[in-house]
């Protein structure tokens, strides 16, 4: 059942504003594409930072509980939900019982926290046999034109909270081994829609920066107050709607370029603490097996001895 909101509260600016942007509606829509139905299950999101994604997978039904780091994200979510299904958290540790969750959703966190694969030995302590994980992370590459912009424009890294820029498929499967099996995964969210979402940051941010005193905030987070003071300024943004709607079909006729962000669909087996087993050269078999061709392993040279040059 949807929720009624006052037209002037926070809560009713954030669905307003939810659907004038692209990002977030794509993150929602990739997250729905690998989420179970949840009716009758019980479901934790992670990292839900306003509410607004959050509020949308509860319409799909199930008992959902919501936990976040950020002072502010809680407040929001708390006039969203309640008190009683929103919680602070510390870092990689849950404060649930063993087998609590059918599903958990992290959205945007693990970018966040310096042990993320302790993080996801909790996750996989909260989760039942069967149960579901799900997780959207940013999509890092070598060479990234939007973050190169993003630096020029000071939206960096630090002053979003992050502790690193994101994750490769690979990344994941490295933290995750011990205990889950990746069963699904998507990029999506292409370059011309961030170029835009980009400025629309900036913008943002330049407004409410010098009234914000939320040191754990990640990234542009507004509360009633700024919602309040800056409506006529979100009133102009949704004038780039169409701009950004041009921008998503840009982004479908050049398929082929990095998208950045990544969401997958993991599965918990029993955790066992598992080695990494290192090529000759120093890496790992993911890199080997990712970056040269079948069969080309055997043929590395090996730095310590000269028996693969001997004649």
């Amino acid at each position: 059942m949807q929720a009624q909101f006052n037209p002037d509260s926070a809560a009713a600016w954030q669905v307003r504003l939810f659907k004038k942007s692209l990002t977030k509606q794509a993150k929602l829509e990739n997250l729905q594409r690998f989420l179970s139905p949840s009716e009758g299950r019980t479901c934790l999101d992670v990292g839900g930072d306003n509410g607004v994604i959050p509020y949308m997978l509860r319409r799909n039904g199930g008992m959902w509980v919501s936990v976040d780091s950020s002072n502010k994200a809680i407040s929001s979510m708390r006039d969203l939900f309640g008190e009683d299904s929103v919680f602070k958290i510390e870092g990689a540790e849950l404060p649930f019982e063993d087998s609590s969750f059918d599903t958990i959703v992290v959205i945007d966190y693990l970018e966040h926290i310096h042990d993320d694969a302790a993080f996801l030995k909790d996750c996989h302590r909260c989760l039942k046999d069967g149960g579901e994980l799900l997780i959207n992370v940013p999509h890092i590459k070598s060479f990234s034109v939007i973050r190169g912009l993003r630096k020029l424009l000071k939206l960096t890294d630090e002053k979003h909270g992050h502790v690193r820029p994101g994750y490769r498929l690979r990344d994941l499967y490295e933290i995750s081994k011990n205990g889950f099996d990746i069963v699904e995964s998507h990029t999506y969210s292409g370059f011309f829609v961030e170029f835009i979402d980009t400025w629309i940051q900036y913008a943002g941010g330049s407004m409410t920066e010098s009234d914000s005193d939320d040191s754990d905030s990640k990234g542009l987070m507004l509360d009633q107050k700024d919602l309040r003071k800056f409506a006529k300024a979100f009133r102009i943004y949704s004038l780039l709607y169409p701009f950004l709607l041009i921008a998503k079909l840009l982004d479908k006729l050049f398929f082929f370029t990095c998208n950045h962000a990544l969401v997958i669909k993991a599965r918990p087996r029993p955790w066992i603490e598992r080695k990494q087993v290192m090529m000759r050269d120093g890496r790992s078999i993911a890199d080997a097996t990712i970056n040269t061709k079948i069969g080309s392993a055997a043929n590395l040279t090996d730095p310590k001895n000269n028996r693969s040059s001997a004649s």
